[in-house]
């Protein structure tokens, strides 16, 4: 059996409504997916969105870490220059003390004769105003000061206050028993170890406190390393001459002949012809050695550079 249809018999609205459905029905479909494609789309967007603006801040943040990475950087180079400078000058300082030489290093007991028992200032750590607070306290010379321990005198000190409780008085009575005893050798190794009384780097030796108070006295004398004003004779104008003819070091004096030392004077003018430089050679190589005990003693029997016949 076949279904027959007779499409003569079909009204128009009918057809019209069987093309019109399927098509509103596909377009509210469609109205409806691009809709929620829309709202995705959208969502994406500024997601997006935020994600540059995110990139953006971070390229700025990145820009100015930058900068200010470059600028430590410069601080940095700056810095290592200004380190490098200090340790050429550290450098410089410590071969200056280390070619500073002292004059009479090896000291003569007979200079710390100057010295009497009951001041208290040849002790490191010590000045005028500690000096009379000790005396005050019944401690008036070395030998009396080397009998109290270093708690007593921290207890001592104290009682007197705040401004005398920094203070260190732990090798006071050590540096007094060397001076009571004449161990003045000793007492001036251990006084380059210390720093006001107070233990310091072991690397650091300055002159001490004896050696200071003697060269203060005029009894010790310093000179720097090849410094001609150590030879007795030779004053600052000779030296100038001296230096002018390439003469510069202790080393150079001793290896002159006197034969050039002479034409040397002689050619400078009369100012210069009283000057005897017979000794200055000898003088030169015992200061080049470091031979200070033997210079000093040679010097002594010197006058104004002459030997005394």
């Amino acid at each position: 059996m076949f279904l027959s249809i007779n499409f003569c018999d079909i009204a128009m609205w009918q057809v019209l409504l069987s093309w019109l459905l399927p098509f509103l029905i596909g377009l509210a479909l469609g109205w409806l997916l691009w809709g929620k494609f829309k709202a995705k789309l959208k969502k994406k967007k500024n997601e997006c969105d935020d994600l540059k603006q995110q990139i953006r801040k971070l390229e700025t943040d990145l820009t100015k870490c930058k900068s200010v990475n470059n600028d430590h950087l410069g601080t940095i180079a700056i810095l290592k220059g200004q380190l490098k400078e200090m340790e050429v000058g550290t450098a410089k300082l410590n071969t200056e003390d280390e070619n500073a030489v002292q004059f009479g290093a090896g000291v003569k007991t007979s200079m710390f004769g100057s010295f009497t028992d009951d001041n208290l200032e040849v002790i490191e750590g010590i000045g005028p105003k500690m000096k009379e607070f000790l005396h005050k306290n019944g401690i008036s010379n070395w030998a009396s000061l080397s009998a109290k321990s270093p708690d007593y005198l921290k207890t001592l000190l104290e009682k007197e206050g705040a401004k005398y409780r920094i203070i260190d008085p732990s090798t006071w009575p050590k540096q007094a028993a060397l001076a009571e005893t004449g161990e003045w050798e000793t007492l001036i190794d251990l006084q380059k170890t210390l720093d006001t009384g107070k233990k310091k780097d072991k690397h650091v030796s300055n002159d001490s406190k004896i050696e200071r108070l003697l060269i203060k006295m005029g009894i010790l004398k310093r000179w720097d390393q090849d410094d001609l004003k150590a030879i007795e004779g030779i004053g600052p104008k000779i030296e100038k001459l001296l230096h002018h003819e390439g003469i510069k070091t202790w080393r150079a004096l001793a290896e002159t002949s006197l034969d050039s030392l002479n034409r040397i004077l002689d050619d400078a003018g009369s100012n210069f012809q009283l000057a005897d430089p017979g000794t200055w050679p000898r003088q030169a190589k015992l200061a080049a050695e470091g031979n200070w005990e033997e210079l000093e003693a040679y010097q002594e029997a010197l006058k104004g550079g002459r030997e005394v016949k």
